[in-house]
């Protein structure tokens, strides 16, 4: 069964907001100075410009990396990118150890890390671009508490108060559904995503969704005096 309990408990379904313009112009104009850096590592030239190209690549993955972050609520709990993250911070740390240290002759080493650190941040992007799934939305009142224990199960709870942050996330055998406030105009409201492509389907007892008590009547009973 696909998600179908949104429809008549006052949800309605968006389409997610992102826009990957920038996170690509980032990522294409690291891959130039990546090119130059294979150079070097095949043929040994230009010894005195290493670490240099070096950290000018590894200042564009960065920025590509928190770009495309930046574009989706709840990345950061995907596993891809969580893996890029290590990868690239990794790369990051090395490179301060080769200046710090002044260990220019193990560059090799810190090479490898960044350029083996571009095809997982490309997989982690392209996946993320891919993330078309519908996501629901429902007004909210700011001072409502969200009844956690009656509409979500097995979720990680951040908070039970409307935030504009995660307040709640759950890791999907396939994706990341994550909870959140929104506010469009003068309207505040709850949003629930599925960081996923459109064509997956999940059930409401895979999300541990009740999408029914998310009703007027509970924001009434939780709201703070």
């Amino acid at each position: 069964m696909s998600v179908e309990g949104y429809k008549q408990s006052g949800w309605k379904v968006t389409s997610p907001e992102a826009n990957f313009t920038v996170t690509l112009f980032l990522f294409a104009w690291s891959l130039l100075p990546i090119g130059f850096m294979s150079i070097m590592l095949v043929f040994h030239k230009f010894e005195d410009f290493r670490l240099p190209i070096m950290a000018l690549s590894e200042a564009l993955l960065l920025s590509a990396f928190v770009s495309g972050l930046s574009q989706r609520k709840g990345s950061i709990y995907d596993v891809n990118m969580q893996l890029s993250g290590v990868l690239i911070s990794i790369s990051v740390v090395f490179l301060a150890i080769l200046y710090l240290g002044e260990l220019e002759h193990w560059w090799w080493i810190g090479y490898a890390f960044c350029i083996g650190s571009v095809p997982y941040l490309f997989v982690s992007l392209s996946a993320m671009a891919g993330w078309s799934h519908p996501a629901y939305q429902i007004p909210w009142e700011a001072k409502a508490m969200v009844p956690i224990d009656e509409c979500l199960t097995d979720w990680n709870i951040v908070t039970a108060r409307w935030s504009s942050g995660i307040m709640a996330w759950k890791k999907l055998q396939r994706a990341t559904a994550i909870m959140y406030g929104g506010k469009n105009e003068d309207e505040l409201h709850l949003n629930v995503e599925i960081l996923a492509s459109q064509s997956q389907e999940f059930s409401d007892e895979e999300l541990g969704i009740h999408w029914s008590r998310f009703g007027v009547e509970n924001q009434a009973e939780n709201s703070e005096e």
